[in-house]
């Protein structure tokens, strides 16, 4: 039973988990000459932002938006929620903007989708 015991706690030791940020992936993402960073961690959505990186696809980001850099997304007040960003093909108009006008009004952004965003970069 011990070694039962001891075998799951090195497996689950291994595994990453949500809040740990090396499971995710960071993006440069331009808006009509602004930028921000978007930090993802599911798989789908790292795969989409890659091949839209590559012109692959002509999605852009979609998700809450929560307050605080996050760490990641400075001189911004604010970062899309990295465990539900998700990349899509269409979104409604009263989520689009520049990140300026998202900074000058986030109270009118419980969500935000810029719809000319295209993710230029990974981010080291």
């Amino acid at each position: 039973m011990r070694i039962q015991i001891g075998a799951l706690a090195v497996l689950l030791a291994g595994c990453g988990s949500p809040s740990d940020p090396s499971g995710y992936t960071e993006f440069v993402v331009e808006v009509e000459g602004e930028r921000f960073v978007l930090r993802a961690l599911d798989p789908e959505t790292v795969r989409l932002a890659t091949q839209n990186m590559q012109g692959g696809n002509g999605m852009f980001p979609i998700g809450p938006l929560l307050r605080g850099d996050g760490g990641f997304n400075a001189p911004w007040s604010w970062h899309l929620d990295p465990e539900e960003v998700r990349l899509t093909e269409v979104a409604v108009e009263v989520c689009d903007g520049r990140p300026s006008y998202v900074e000058a009004h986030l109270d009118d952004y419980p969500t935000y989708c810029p719809w000319g965003a295209r993710v230029v970069a990974v981010r080291d």
